[in-house]
């Protein structure tokens, strides 16, 4: 079965993980089937991990205003540090490995496994809360832990630090876009891949590095995709209606402009009453006649001259209606050229873990080969040993990163 690995942050809602209370998309004829592999107070963890290196900070101290009373409190109220950590991990999708399913039940075994052997692949995040959730759509692990890094020369030698951790564990950081924390998560999805690769399945993506989306973050990104494809709906409407407005408009003062020009000065018009009663062939009656209906002329073009008032109104507000549009049609296509652009960053950093991955094996086999050489030739040959050290020269930090690949094994990345 071909399948997706996904390693998300989670939000690290202990309360919901452990099901004191539930949301709408949890079957709670299934929540007896979740596994807790630990559920420890997080108070009392801090106490077990910082007590001793807290006492030795404080005595250092003079003044009582530098020292720490507590060190949960000064990390949950600090800026900087969270208290902990969490990371999920899940096989597959509700269509693939749904819970309930053949495949979700291999999933979970696979996922299982990876629970039991985490804190042991990871010495330096201590583990307080893991749940194995078996009652939502798909089967997915929640792991709770707070990063630990010892021996520290700054502030407490054992404090709270993700990134100081994560080196002790060997994982180096090259640049905003390859973190220790992503380097770290790489190496989990990798071991997790051969792990579900044992229960038959064919991994096809190990995934990004995204945040978990739940249930209500999910509804809301859902909720406002809805009302900027109303906003779009509601301008391309009123774009359409300003321009048959404005072709209305432009109808009524194309005829204005025609009966202007063949307007007559009202005033000249002066019948001249004769004993018949006509005035150069024309009556009396049909001189009153005609100023009548000059007079609903000039009603008439006042009433033009309203509708062309209304029109520059109009003609003023198309305009900024298609800026509006326009600006929320590039802030669409922005945040689609975004998700094409992180796609492929996540392509092409893992085509460099690859190729780092790669080098670093050469650079093992290499050490290995010198090593043997080294310790098998005659006094005679160390010479040509020499010279291939000269051709195939390997660096302080090269020999660290082979030491670092011997101690985590085939969990190196």
């Amino acid at each position: 079965m071909q399948v997706t690995i996904a390693g998300m942050t989670g939000k690290g809602s202990i309360p919901h993980n452990n099901r004191k209370f539930f949301k709408e998309n949890v079957d709670r004829s299934r929540t007896h089937l979740n596994i807790t592999y630990c559920n420890d107070n997080l108070k009392q963890v801090y106490h077990e991990l910082f007590d001793e290196a807290l006492a030795a900070y404080n005595a250092k101290k003079k003044k009582t205003r530098d020292k720490i009373a507590n060190y949960y409190n000064h990390i949950e109220q600090g800026r900087q540090k969270k208290l902990f950590h969490e990371v999920i991990f899940q096989i597959g999708n509700m269509d693939n490995c749904g819970c309930g399913s053949i495949g979700g039940e291999r999933a979970a075994e696979a996922l299982k496994k990876f629970a039991e052997s985490f804190q042991e692949r990871n010495p330096h995040l201590r583990v307080f809360n893991m749940v194995l959730h078996m009652d939502e759509a798909t089967p997915h692990l929640h792991i709770d832990f707070v990063p630990v890094a010892t021996g520290q020369s700054r502030g407490l030698s054992t404090r709270v630090s993700m990134k100081q951790a994560l080196k002790q564990q060997g994982f180096e950081g090259l640049g905003r876009n390859n973190t220790e924390w992503n380097s770290w998560m790489e190496r989990e999805k990798s071991v997790l891949k051969e792990i579900a690769q044992q229960y038959d399945f064919e991994i096809t993506s190990l995934g990004g590095g995204r945040k978990h989306m739940d249930l209500e973050t999910f509804k809301d990104a859902t909720r406002r995709l809805e009302e900027v494809r109303k906003q779009i709906e509601k301008a391309e409407n009123d774009l359409a209606e300003l321009s048959r407005q404005r072709e209305a408009l432009q109808g009524s003062v194309r005829a204005l402009k025609a009966a202007d020009m063949i307007r007559v000065d009202l005033n000249a018009i002066q019948p001249e009453k004769t004993l018949t009663g006509a005035v150069r062939g024309v009556t009396v009656e049909q001189v009153k006649k005609l100023k009548n209906k000059a007079v609903k002329c000039e009603a008439m073009e006042e009433r033009v001259k309203q509708l062309i008032a209304e029109n520059e109104q109009l003609q003023s507000r198309i305009p900024s209606t298609r800026k509006k549009l326009k600006d929320i049609e590039e802030k669409q296509r922005l945040e689609n050229q975004n998700w094409k652009l992180k796609t492929q960053v996540e392509y092409l950093e893992m085509n460099l873990k690859y190729e780092k991955e790669i080098s670093s094996q050469l650079i093992d086999s290499v050490g290995i080969m010198l090593e043997f050489l080294d310790n098998n030739l005659t006094e005679q040959a160390k010479p040509i040993m020499e010279k291939a050290r000269e051709l195939i020269p390997i660096t302080e930090e090269q020999k660290s990163e082979q030491e670092k690949s011997h101690a985590w094994g085939n969990f190196e990345l």
